[in-house]
């Protein structure tokens, strides 16, 4: 019984995952690529400013995105992550 509630708890966090994605994808898919490179950087200064940046957060945003994108796309993601995490 205990497996299978895992297994549940588990299904429901991916669930919850996707649904993230699709959301993120809904928000920013038809942006240029020069637009959300200016608005993830308005985004990264306004929540360093305040205190509420993660990288990690933002790191697993992009994770979930990365099935939607191209090599190239994930290249440049990958090289503003490193830019933004230090």
């Amino acid at each position: 019984m205990e497996c299978m509630r895992k297994r549940l708890k588990n299904y429901t966090a991916l669930e919850a995952g996707e649904k993230r994605a699709e959301e993120l994808m809904e928000k920013y898919g038809n942006m240029s690529e020069d637009a959300l490179y200016s608005k993830l950087m308005q985004e990264v200064a306004s929540a360093k400013s305040n205190g509420t940046f993660s990288a990690t957060r933002l790191a697993a945003d992009i994770d979930r995105m990365r099935p939607y994108l191209t090599h190239e796309q994930v290249e440049k993601l990958n090289h503003l992550l490193r830019i933004i995490g230090s």
